[in-house]
């Protein structure tokens, strides 16, 4: 609402005409001595010597004098939430901080006597932080989600030869030479390729590489001699050692597989 017509203070400590809309150029006499130095301009426009000496109150504000504290407030919140949107974990806080900023600048943008320009500035940067942080908090929590690029490619162990706890009245493929109380690591490797025939896989039987450290493996295990000949005999393992003999045989498929 504007101040009506009158002397006020125009900031530098002298009385200046307001016209009720802007400063005039008129300015009120200084008292020397008791007698005015100037008199006051007249015209229809020039203020009387009453209104000077009624008017005493303090002038409106100036149009360039007002400081636009809203502006400068939405501006601030405008900035700090477009920060916190662009972290995940204090999106909804920024949005909510952006929204507050959005507001704030519009009333700054309609408050009479001000200057726009920190309101306007304030309205655009909250709606393009509101777009930056939400661009930014997906990509991060998508990333989050997919995590690390490139193909993965599981490791597969092949299939271990089945350890029966029962023994199996097929006979061996071969038997130990005469005179040896440990079986060969041929020997165990051809009683391998007899054990997963049996249980039906035929992965192996063109990977002589694989069988022979498959045999090689087992027989520098902490396995007995009387256990291998027994698996060499029979293709099992009873007793005290079928569960070392399955640890030792899933231990030696890992390592003869591994490139």
């Amino acid at each position: 609402m504007s101040m009506p017509a009158g002397w006020y203070d125009d900031g530098s400590g002298r009385q200046r005409w307001w016209d009720g809309e802007k400063w005039s150029e008129h300015v009120a006499p200084e008292q020397s001595g008791g007698s005015a130095a100037a008199q006051p301009p007249t015209g229809p426009s020039a203020p009387s010597a009453n209104g000077y000496a009624a008017a005493t109150t303090g002038p409106p504000s100036s149009p360039d004098r007002v400081a636009p504290v809203l502006g400068f407030v939405g501006l601030g919140l405008a900035v700090l939430g477009t920060v916190l949107a662009c972290i995940p974990v204090t999106f909804v806080v920024g949005v909510v901080v952006l929204i507050a900023a959005f507001v704030v600048s519009l009333v700054g943008v309609f408050t009479k006597n001000t200057a726009k320009w920190p309101s306007i500035v304030g309205m655009v940067l909250s709606v393009i932080g509101g777009v930056i942080g939400t661009i930014v908090t997906l990509v991060i929590v998508a990333a989050t989600l997919v995590g690390p690029t490139g193909p993965m490619t599981p490791t597969v162990a092949p299939p271990t030869p089945s350890i029966s706890a029962q023994p199996s009245s097929e006979p061996s493929p071969s038997s130990p030479p005469v005179g040896e109380e440990r079986p060969s690591a041929e020997a165990l490797g051809a009683a391998l390729l007899a054990d997963l025939q049996r249980t039906g896989i035929t992965d192996y039987d063109n990977d002589p590489e694989f069988v022979a450290c498959w045999g090689e493996f087992v027989y520098a295990s902490e396995l007995s001699d009387e256990a291998l000949l027994e698996y060499v005999d029979t293709l099992t393992i009873t007793g005290s050692e079928a569960d070392l003999m399955k640890t030792v045989s899933t231990d030696a498929t890992v390592s003869c597989s591994t490139p």
